[in-house]
């Protein structure tokens, strides 16, 4: 087994690994929250800004974190050395997967089916198959372009996320993609669905990205201002040196339209959005907020236990997120119904916005059913903003699906054979064919 199989697998080899002690005491995160009652995000005991004492001992702690930062290193099989993501404690599930990637070798699919596969189609059916089993939702629709330097790509459940096959370059792979909404539809519980199958049944399995979020929907413990403030007392420094910062959004004069502060860069394979979620989705007054990390295979490797703790590994990217350990994260359910509430109303004030006087008027003319009857869609289809990511309203994955027929030049088990004509009447006639 190689190296980096073994440490995805939980067998890291001590030789190929530098470590330091874990340690973080609940005196550290009380200290960076300012007190022992006081929360995260309330104003400072001083009028001085929060640039007394009190921030110098928050840096002090964000300091002293990462200090004690466990820091591993694997040497790959192309000779590359990767750095291990960081894993720390956390006491609440305070963090949960929104997006996720993975590559596995094409011959997957022929174990799993048991027989030799030859045409794309053969492996795409066959994945469909599999995946339906992980998340409730297979391969459904072929959308005949590439994606991701794959040569061919097709959709995964309602518009959840990619399969993408073909090309050279790819080593033979099969690419993976579960977006945030096929994160929310699948069924319960697929994160550990698909942790076994990765470790039992896949060949070349490897994580390329995987997305990790808190949500917080009344923003009393983290928000965009406090991340900025964590920025500044040095909360995401883990090598003593500050990542880059950017601010998207109207941050002087907030418009209802949604902050983001993005900490470091994607191309380092590392990045922290927090971003006001609620403003996102529609709702000018909301107070939901999401911390996000999204890690990257660049430069690290991503195992496969991020799957089934993804808390650890989220409260370990950063010194601040640490004081999120013991938050406990919304349930899906509950982040599905808060998209719906607000996307109900968004629709509703988009309609009145657009067409209210037209309806005001209409209505004294034709009644409300009357007018009713006459301006609603003749389709049943539900608009795309009001459809909930479920996997039991998904399309026919195409494994159930007939299969198509594709002509074959070398498949002569439907042509029509004829005996050869030799006589005069096409056929053998008396005399037969002989040799002259």
């Amino acid at each position: 087994m190689s190296r980096v199989k073994g440490l995805l697998f939980g067998e890291v080899s001590t030789s190929l690994a530098a470590r330091t002690p874990i340690a973080r005491s609940d005196e550290d995160v009380r200290r960076a929250r300012g007190g022992g009652t006081s929360r995260i995000g309330s104003p400072p005991s001083s009028n001085t800004g929060g640039t007394g004492r009190d921030d110098a001992d928050k840096h002090e702690v964000f300091r002293n974190i990462a200090e004690r930062e466990t820091v591993s290193l694997v040497l790959t099989d192309t000779g590359e050395i990767k750095q291990v993501m960081v894993r720390r404690p956390a006491n609440e599930q305070c963090a949960f997967i929104d997006c996720v990637r993975f590559t596995i070798g094409e011959e997957t699919w022929s174990s799993t089916a048991g027989i030799t596969l030859v045409s794309d189609e053969d492996y795409v059916r066959e994945a469909s198959f599999q995946l339906e089993k992980i998340f409730g939702f297979g391969v459904t629709k072929h959308l005949k372009k590439p994606r991701d330097f794959y040569l061919d790509s097709w959709e995964l459940g309602d518009g959840f996320g990619l399969v993408c096959f073909g090309g050279l370059s790819q080593r033979g792979t099969m690419l993976v993609v579960l977006h945030g909404a096929g994160c929310l539809a699948a069924k319960d519980r697929w994160e550990y669905r698909l942790h076994g199958f990765l470790h039992s049944k896949a060949k070349r399995p490897a994580l390329t990205r995987v997305d990790l979020a808190h949500d917080e929907f009344d923003g009393d413990h983290v928000n965009v201002e406090t991340a900025d403030r964590w920025y500044d007392e040095g909360g995401f420094n883990c090598s003593f040196r500050a990542p880059s910062h950017e601010y998207r959004g109207n941050w002087k004069n907030p418009d209802g339209k949604g902050r983001t502060i993005y900490i470091g860069k994607r191309k380092n394979g590392k990045v922290c959005r927090v971003y006001e979620k609620g403003c996102e989705q529609g709702d000018a007054e909301s107070k939901w907020v999401r911390v996000e990390v999204e890690f990257r295979n660049t430069d690290r490797v991503i195992p496969l236990d991020v799957l089934l703790d993804p808390s650890a590994y989220f409260v370990g990217a950063y010194p601040c997120l640490q004081l999120l350990s013991h938050e406990r994260s919304p349930e899906r359910i509950a982040c599905k119904t808060k998209a719906a509430e607000i996307n109900v109303q968004a629709c509703v004030d988009h309609i009145k916005r657009t067409y209210g006087k037209h309806l005001k008027v209409l209505r004294g003319l034709f009644g409300d059913s009357d007018l009713l009857a006459r301006v609603e869609a003749d389709s049943n289809d539900w608009p795309k903003r009001l459809k909930v990511a479920d996997y039991r309203w998904s399309d026919m994955p195409i494994h159930r699906q007939p299969k198509s027929q594709s002509a074959n030049e070398f498949d002569i088990s439907k042509e029509i054979l004829t005996a050869p004509a030799c006589g005069s009447t096409g056929g053998l006639g008396t005399y037969g064919c002989q040799l002259q």
